[in-house]
C-alpha cells in the first residue's frame, strides 16, 4: 500500500513511543523486548525501527506513549518489514486490529 491510497494520513511523531507487550498472545522473549520510537502514527497504526526481529502477521499488543504522557493499548499485526542491511535494523509497520488509535 503506498501513501496515495492510505486511508489514513500518516503524521510524524518522533517524540511518541512504543511498548511491546505481547506477541502473539505472549509476553516477548529477549530477542522480541522493545521500548522505542514511533517514526509515524495514524489513526490505523503506526510505523517503529528497530533490530527487533518480528515476522510478517505477528500480533502484537503495544502501549503507545504520546508525547503529552497519555498513553494507549492496541492490538495489531506486523504488515510490513523493511530491512536495513546497512544499519542491521527493520522498519515495522504496525496495523490496529482492534481500535483506532485515538
Amino acid at each position: 500500500m503506498d501513501a496515495m491510497s492510505r486511508k489514513d494520513i500518516r503524521q510524524p511523531c518522533n517524540t511518541c513511543r512504543c511498548e511491546i507487550l505481547l506477541v502473539n498472545g505472549e509476553q516477548p522473549d529477549q530477542s522480541q523486548q522493545y521500548q522505542g520510537v514511533i517514526e509515524n502514527i495514524s489513526k490505523g497504526g503506526f510505523r517503529f525501527v528497530t533490530s527487533k526481529r518480528f515476522e510478517l502477521d505477528d500480533r502484537i499488543k503495544a502501549k503507545i506513549i504520546f508525547n503529552d504522557g497519555r498513553t494507549q493499548e492496541s492490538i495489531g499485526r506486523i504488515c510490513y518489514c523493511n530491512e536495513d542491511e546497512k544499519n542491521g535494523s527493520y522498519a515495522y509497520g504496525f496495523s490496529v486490529i482492534n481500535g483506532f488509535i485515538h
